[in-house]
């Protein structure tokens, strides 16, 4: 069995994390091929599936991306995670269907893309002072801001920008994200693996290492997992791999974003990790062959 790894130009032979999974896969007899998603030479079809991993720039070339995505779905090709899930999981606007089936996360305002983005009127209904407002299709902290509500104007040119081509998302900024940091919880095939915790640096609010942020393994309550499963029930099917980014906030979990797209995994935080998700997308290949 072959699987391609897809990955990005900036990474052809793809992210150092991602070397774990590849070890993992050739010890079960499955051969890992990294193939980038925008050269025009790979036959997609060739494989017995594609394991989005490291598409890394897709956020910066959306209608490119899109237009391959939605090739790949029509095409047939087994994909991890499934094509439904991918399409449902690239625009952040899903959080609104995971609110409706009652997940339990920070309150979220997702304005349509070509919609207008009165943050002063939206937060300041809500008693929010302090936000975070980022697009719905980004990664990485791209093109995402924190600000007081008396400071919105001066961001609202940009913020109209990012409209044109995408949604945008309102959110509380939560002072525990300073404080005690933001969880990540990894499941594969609905399994809880492992979990880290990501703290940005003093005087920041972005946990991305490229922001100077940190990462730690952390264990996990049964609390947070339970909180971090039922997220991830709510999506269109289950997951070979999903991250649940969340915040305890009065002792809940709280979910901010489940990455069920192209998370890194942390697969280096987690004793066997790499095995387990090697087994997962090992027997979406074995049980639906």
């Amino acid at each position: 069995m072959r699987v391609a790894i897809v990955t990005c130009e900036r990474l052809p032979d793809l992210f150092e994390d991602d070397l774990l999974l590849v070890a993992a896969l050739r010890a079960l007899g499955v051969e890992p091929v990294p193939a980038v998603w925008s050269d025009p030479a790979v036959d997609w079809t060739a494989y017995d599936a594609l394991v989005i991993r490291s598409p890394w720039d897709y956020f910066m070339r959306l209608g490119e991306f899109r237009a391959w995505l939605d090739a790949r779905i029509a095409s047939g090709v087994r994909m991890c995670n499934d094509g439904a899930i991918l399409a449902w999981n690239l625009d952040k606007g899903y959080l609104d269907q995971l609110a409706a089936a009652g997940a339990l996360l920070v309150p979220s305002i997702v304005v349509p893309r070509g919609g207008r983005a009165d943050v002063t009127a939206l937060a300041g209904a809500r008693g929010w002072d302090d936000v975070v407002v980022k697009p719905t299709i980004s990664a990485g902290a791209y093109r995402t801001h924190r600000f007081r509500i008396a400071d919105a104007a001066s961001h609202a040119d940009e913020l109209a920008q990012i409209l044109v081509d995408r949604g945008l998302l309102i959110q509380p900024f939560l002072p525990e994200i300073e404080r005690d940091g933001e969880l990540s919880l990894l499941f594969f095939d609905g399994e809880y693996s492992h979990a880290v915790r990501k703290r940005p640096k003093q005087g920041d609010y972005r946990v991305q290492l490229q922001y100077g942020g940190t990462i730690e393994p952390v264990a996990a309550t049964p609390e947070w997992i339970e909180g971090a499963r039922a997220c991830i029930a709510a999506a269109p099917a289950l997951p070979v791999y999903a991250r649940v980014d969340g915040v305890i906030h009065d002792g809940r979990f709280l979910l901010m974003e489940l990455e069920a797209f192209e998370p890194l995994l942390y697969l280096a935080h987690g004793d066997g990790a790499p095995e387990r998700l090697a087994r997962a997308i090992r027997s979406r290949l074995v049980n639906q062959g």
